[in-house]
């Protein structure tokens, strides 16, 4: 009678979770638990797969060094083909930066990112991706038919997985993965947006305005600096000098103090968004008469946060006689 007990109460005690630990039965079950992950790992020589919505035939061949190239009749099957392997390798990715960028990462983790979720429901970006995909419906609907295709080939791998080909991740949250939406890429887009913008220097200056007043602060932190050189060539050739007068301090803004006080209120997150990081990047060219081969060399440096999977995703997109592009795209958008 012990045996049967002890089995009976192992086997109540493995169909709940446990706090953040996922229920023991199913995520330890051999066949469509955790350990069916190391089973799928090792992807097939050859697949052949189904995109419903596909108009032909499509090849994805992958190189010596897992770089997918698509060759495709059309663009939009190319899409579809491209948010197919891509859910396959960053399935888990996608699904994150979604959840970040539409404040609703708590859905996973509950409290610990609460925080974070109220910080970006209160930048609007889901609300305003849901506007400017309504607004290119109607001033450029080629785009949004590229957004579909893509998010019916992230949807197709999606639709076939089992329980057991979940990645890894998902096993360990109990959850299955969510479907992609066409305005998701949109969310990418203001993600990236926000990536770009939120320097550290935003809330020095802030900070010195509550201080010394708007005019004085302006001048300490100038959105246009004189000692910057354009890119394109403008005639001139003499030195750069700032010469412009500083104003003497003044009266600090009532709604600029609240602001600031609002801001070192909201304790780590505050932190967080004051991380230094290089996010200004940078490019050349060399004209053609300047190179051996006479072709011209364009080189870009952009620099974004290093994070774990790569912001990149390299691939190769091939439809004859209208587009041969290889490079990298951002997981969650339809082209390089």
């Amino acid at each position: 009678m012990g045996p049967v007990l002890l089995l009976t109460g192992t086997l109540y005690v493995g169909a709940f979770k446990l706090g953040s630990i996922p229920p023991l039965g199913p995520f330890l079950d051999p066949f469509s638990g955790v350990w069916a992950v190391a089973v799928t790992t090792e992807l097939p020589a050859k697949l052949d797969a189904s995109i419903a919505s596909l108009t032909d035939t499509v090849t994805v061949v992958y190189d010596d060094r897992a770089v997918p190239h698509i060759f495709a009749r059309s663009r939009l099957d190319a899409a579809r083909a491209l948010g197919y392997v891509v859910a396959r390798d960053r399935l888990f990715q996608l699904e994150i930066q979604t959840r970040a960028a539409a404040g609703k990462l708590s859905e996973l983790f509950g409290r610990r990112t609460l925080a974070v979720d109220r910080y970006f429901r209160s930048l609007w970006l889901a609300a305003s991706a849901g506007e400017e995909l309504a607004e290119l419906q109607a001033t450029d609907p080629g785009s949004v038919e590229l957004l579909h295709a893509y998010a019916q080939g992230v949807n197709a791998w999606i639709g076939g997985l089992q329980r057991r080909n979940f990645p890894l991740e998902y096993h360990f949250l109990d959850v299955r993965p969510m479907r992609w939406e066409p305005v998701h890429t949109l969310y990418l887009i203001k993600y990236m947006g926000w990536t770009l913008a939120r320097f550290s220097r935003d809330r020095d200056r802030l900070e010195v305005a509550a201080l010394i007043g708007e005019e004085a602060a302006d001048a300490l932190f100038p959105i246009h600096s004189p000692l910057q050189e354009p890119l394109e060539p403008n005639g001139q050739t003499e030195a750069r000098l700032d010469f412009v007068r500083l104003p003497p301090p003044g009266e600090p803004d009532a709604a600029v103090r609240a602001t600031a006080r609002a801001i070192r209120r909201a304790g780590f997150l505050a932190d967080w968004l004051d991380q230094d990081g290089a996010h200004a990047s940078n490019h050349w060219a060399v004209s053609p008469w300047r190179t051996a081969n006479g072709y011209a060399i364009l080189a870009g440096d952009p620099h974004l946060d290093l994070t774990l999977p790569s912001t990149w995703y390299e691939t190769h997109l091939l439809v004859p006689n209208e587009q041969d592009v290889y490079g990298v795209t951002f997981p969650g958008a339809p082209d390089i």
